[in-house]
């Protein structure tokens, strides 16, 4: 019960093409047909050619909720119009279903609401007409069946005669909803192509699996056929399931599958989930009349409605019907995509076979339009021999529409579409229904009416198309500018431009005037460039010709110098000629109607083309310059003096360019190795704003002179290579880069490079990179005062230490920090990292920090904080001083009393012997020099339980500078931003002889020293020893 809704309301999306005008269709002249309101006057059309008793032309208008007529004991039942082709609105009800409807038992024949006119066809010229009801009801059973029904008229537009005008095809079938209770016979409705047939579609047969049924006209000797069997009625010969569809639009032709042969197309728009259409034939075997499918065409994208409408028609006139189908409900799997509703366009180019195979050309619309809710055959409107079809998108333009209409063509139909809209924005839903393909004025060119749900129906007549055929010579064709010598003497060029004109009927053959224009050297008028011809009379450019009949060639000629100071002698000089009509030509007068104007056919090109060619020696025998320029490139340090570049540093094949450096240049280098000239040759480069060109110098072994103007700001420079750069020539040439606008934001730079010719060779563009680095230049040295201490003494508890010197022996770490280069308060702050060795791997504390201070004695504030002097000692003492000023005397004392063999151990951060604490000591704007100064302890406590066996350790600290900023752009020179420093601890050890001894122990060893000498001068002098030596002396005398 609700099919007539969905129908009425469904909603769905578009890509709208570009918007033109359609060409030949007289948007000026719109005949204006309307109705009752809120009547749906224009649902259905169908133009109808009436041959007897009179000859005349009508356009069918279905009004499904019109008033019904007095007799049909209802309110509402709907009706059938018919309009002439006039400017009036002069539209007439036709006494359609005037039987009077019996008062006894009024549910047996209940017409409220039938939507009588929502389908309306006509047969043809001189040939019937049908128009349904698909809500037509009986209540003869139990069930409120929803029947439908068609009505069949004369030409005239009067009942059949023979009693067969109404055709109820439902009605004495079973009346079950699964069955036949719900057939809403009329949704659709044709004529088969051979004039034998009606065919009606009924989708609410079997639970809207629908059906077919396809019965003769008035030759009721011939048989009937149906989907699932005319005699069986057997539903399981349906292909499609429950809930199809089968039958919703239909159409016929006579050489879809076979030449001559009928077949039928059905849409099932709810088929496997997303719409099917059949291809059907008559299947006649013994008792069966059946219309069998001969191909499934399956619609993509689920719930698109494939097959909500369709026609049959032969668009490349190659004698094969061809097939549209319309799917308003497409969408695109991405929904952000603003695109919606599709026309399948199928071209039967396998004569017939392998429907299911062909591949058809999809067309799209957009969103909330309703593209492909109706397609229609519209004939040959433009009269170019191939057939012409019609798109909606009636909700389309926030729901006032558009109609698309694509003309055909030997490949098939032309892409492009012409577009219509109503011009008045007070209609709703323009082109819900199309009706065409019959020439309403006798023109010779078929029409168009196209109805809307603000029950007005417009109509629009075609314009005679005039076909207009044109030629242009130029002499001379080529031109050797250096032979001519048309530098000195001018050199001229004379263009004949001649035309002739046809039209596709006989109608039009009138005196045609034309408006010709003449355009000179159109290629690089395209391109921006200056014309290198000009116009003898510049008023000769365009002018007025008149062709006297059809058939009849007009010509006329022109004058063109080419100017002398030309630099591209090497692009061809295209001449273009267009044409157009003036509105002062000849109309077209029919039947008291509007005259309608010529048009020239819009398919055709408006504008032919000439061309002038350059003759150059120096592009071979085919006079086809093929160069090979080759572009080489590297960033580099310029030599002031002289050509030689140093290239510059590279990180990961990058160059690198720091800020400070001088003579920053971009070294090029052209070459044409075995090409031919390259004519008006050129390298364009295009800089950062901060990374301008400062100027140019041209390499002195060069071979050629390059001349680069560089743009106001420096950011773009044009460098002219040569006119023509010639075979096997190379020119080098440095760019000198001013770098002084680079700050801390820029990270890298990008420098492209484009080298052009108007030669054939194409070449890339290049794209080089280069990266910017600031470098510092930051030195670190540290050293620990005294470098060597001793521990020694007794074990003390933590809780009886009063004063820093209870701790232990007094150490300071001086770190000097230079900076050599740029100051630093523009790049931030440097942070002074030290791995601070403040325990052991077990625990116990080694070196206890008491403060850390620059050069004047300030503090300086490090972290982590908690690290500095957690025992709060505020005391100290004058031994550490003692101790830096005996640092020899220890020495002395160590190397005195040290053995031969020594025991030591090397302490560092970087081993598992300590745990270390990682300082850092931030030092703003340092552009000079500055010290770190840290105060620090020997923990005694630890050296004598840990290391009393040792006779010495060295404590190895290490510190290095880090940035503290965000910018990768800032570097440092790693080898001077460490150092290491080494404080060697040495074991006390005390002699003997500096030990304190009684005065009397002194002064007895010395009595006893002086009598021990006294007792052995006596005993020499008894001996007479004491004389030995002067009794030999006497002896040898």
């Amino acid at each position: 019960m609700l099919f007539s809704q969905w129908a009425l309301l469904l909603t769905v999306c578009m890509l709208q093409p570009q918007r033109v005008s359609s060409f030949n269709l007289d948007t000026q002249n719109v005949m204006k047909k309307s109705g009752e309101a809120d009547t749906l006057f224009g649902f259905a059309m169908a133009m109808h050619h009436q041959l007897k008793p009179s000859d005349e032309r009508v356009l069918l208008i279905g009004a499904p909720r019109a008033k019904a007529l007095p007799g049909q004991n209802a309110n509402i039942s709907g009706g059938l119009y018919r309009c002439k082709f006039t400017q009036s609105n002069d539209c007439e009800r036709i006494q359609v279903d005037i039987k009077e409807r019996s008062t006894n038992n009024p549910g047996k024949d209940y017409r409220e609401k039938q939507w009588l006119g929502i389908r309306v066809r006509s047969q043809g010229p001189g040939g019937k007409v049908v128009t349904c009801a698909h809500r037509y009801q009986d209540w003869s059973f139990e069930n409120q069946r929803l029947l439908g029904r068609c009505f069949v008229l004369e030409q005239d537009l009067t009942l059949m005669t023979d009693g067969e005008s109404t055709r109820t095809i439902c009605r004495n079938r079973q009346p079950d909803k699964h069955k036949f209770g719900y057939c809403q016979q009329g949704v659709s409705v044709a004529f088969s192509k051979d004039n034998r047939y009606l065919v009606y579609g009924a989708p609410g047969a079997y639970d809207w699996k629908g059906i077919v049924h396809m019965e003769p006209v008035d030759d009721f000797s011939i048989e009937a056929y149906e989907t699932g069997d005319h005699n069986q009625r057997e539903h399981r010969l349906i292909p499609v399931d429950i809930s199809s569809f089968l039958g919703f639009v239909v159409d016929t032709g006579m050489n879809l599958t076979k030449k001559g042969e009928l077949n039928v197309v059905a849409g099932a728009p709810r088929s496997n989930h997303s719409g099917e259409v059949l291809l059907l034939r008559m299947e006649e075997k013994a008792e069966i009349r059946n219309l069998k499918a001969e191909y499934i065409l399956q619609g993509p994208g689920l719930a698109s409605s494939f097959g909500y409408d369709l026609t049959v028609l032969d668009m490349n006139s190659d004698g094969w019907d061809d097939l549209v189908v319309g799917a308003p409900e497409f969408s695109n799997i991405s929904l952000e995509e603003d695109v919606g509703g599709a026309v399948y366009v199928y071209i039967n180019q396998a004569k017939g076979q392998r429907w299911n195979q062909i591949k058809p050309v999809c067309l799209y619309g957009k969103r909330d339009s309703m593209f492909g809710l109706a397609v229609a055959h519209i004939g040959d409107i433009n009269q170019d021999a191939y057939q012409d079809f019609a798109v909606s998108a009636p909700n389309e333009d926030a729901g006032r529409g558009r109609v698309y209409i694509y003309h055909g063509s030997a490949a098939g139909f032309h892409k492009k579409p012409e577009v219509l809209d109503a011009g008045n924005p007070g209609i709703k839903s323009f082109g819900y229904s199309l009706a065409g393909n019959m020439d309403i004025d006798d023109n010779g060119y078929p029409d168009l009416a196209v109805g809307s749900l603000s029950d007005t129906v417009h109509v629009y007549r075609s314009k005679p198309v005039v076909n207009l055929e044109k030629t242009l010579t130029l002499t001379p064709n080529a031109i050797d500018f250096k032979d001519q010598d048309c530098k000195r003497s001018s050199c001229y060029i004379t263009a004949q431009s001649c035309f002739t004109y046809t039209a596709p009927t006989p109608t039009y053959n009138h005196k045609l005037r034309i408006k010709y224009t003449l355009k000179a050297d159109t290629v690089r008028i395209e391109r921006g460039l200056p014309s290198r011809v000009v116009f003898e009379n510049s008023e000769a450019a365009q002018g007025d010709q008149e062709l006297s009949v059809q058939g009849k060639r007009e010509c006329v000629q022109t004058k063109l110098r080419l100017l002398g100071d030309i630099q591209d002698k090497l692009t061809i000089i295209s001449i273009s000629l267009s044409v157009s009509l003036p509105s002062n030509n000849p109309k077209q007068t029919f039947r008291n109607l509007p005259s309608l104007e010529p048009v020239l056919n819009a398919l055709q090109e408006n504008a032919t083309k000439a061309e002038v060619t350059f003759i150059n020696a120096g592009c071979g025998s085919d006079n086809i310059c093929q160069s090979k320029l080759k572009l080489q490139y590297s960033f580099c340090t310029k030599d002031q003096q002289e050509d030689k570049c140093d290239p510059l540093p590279m990180e990961n094949y990058i160059p690198v360019i720091s800020p400070g450096d001088e003579n920053i240049a971009l070294e090029v280098t052209v070459t044409n190795k075995g090409g031919d000239d390259a004519h008006q040759s050129q390298l364009s480069v295009a800089f950062p704003e901060f990374l301008r060109l400062s100027s140019t110098e041209l390499k002195k072994s060069s071979e050629t002179q390059v001349q680069c103007n560089p743009s106001e700001n420096k950011t773009q420079a044009n460098c002219q290579l040569g006119n023509p750069f010639k075979r096997d020539s190379e020119v080098s040439f440095f760019l000198i880069l001013a770098i002084e606008r680079i700050s801390l934001r820029v990270t890298s730079a990008n420098v492209t490079m484009s080298l052009k010719t108007i030669s054939i060779q194409d070449i890339p563009v290049v794209i080089t990179e280069v990266k910017i680095a600031f470098e510092l230049h930051l030195k670190i040295v540290g050293l620990a005062k005294p470098s060597q201490l001793f521990f020694g003494g007794e074990v003390k508890d933590e809780k009886s230490m009063k004063s820093e010197d209870d701790i232990g022996s007094s150490v300071q770490y001086e770190f000097w920090i230079s900076n050599l280069g740029r100051p630093l308060k523009s790049f931030g702050s440097v942070v002074l990292n030290i791995q601070w060795p403040k325990t052991t791997k077990d625990g116990k504390r080694l070196l206890y920090l008491v403060q850390i201070k620059d050069q004047g004695k300030n503090i300086i504030h490090c972290t982590p904080a908690e690290v500095i002097n957690p025992l709060r000692f505020i005391k100290a003492s004058s031994r550490g001083r003692r101790e830096v000023e005996h640092e020899p005397d220890l020495k002395a004392l160590v190397s005195a009393f040290l053995g031969n063999e020594r025991k030591y151990q090397i302490l560092t951060c970087a081993a598992d012997d300590l745990r270390c604490v990682d300082i850092k000591c931030p030092l703003e704007a340092l552009d000079s020099t500055t010290a770190v100064v840290l105060h620090a302890r020997l923990w005694n406590n630890t050296f004598l339980e840990d290391y009393s066996s040792l006779n010495y350790l060295d404590i190895v600290l290490d510190a290095f500078l880090t940035l503290n900023g965000t910018q990768e752009n800032i570097r440092m020179k790693q080898s001077e931003t460490k150092v290491k420093v080494k404080l060697t601890v040495f074991r006390e050890i005390k002699p003997a002889l500096f030990s304190r001894v009684p005065w009397w122990v002194y002064f007895f060893s010395i009595m006893n020293a002086l009598l021990l000498l006294a007792l052995f001068l006596y005993l020499l002098w008894k001996f007479e020893c004491l004389n030995c030596g002067i009794c030999a002396k006497e002896k040898n005398v």
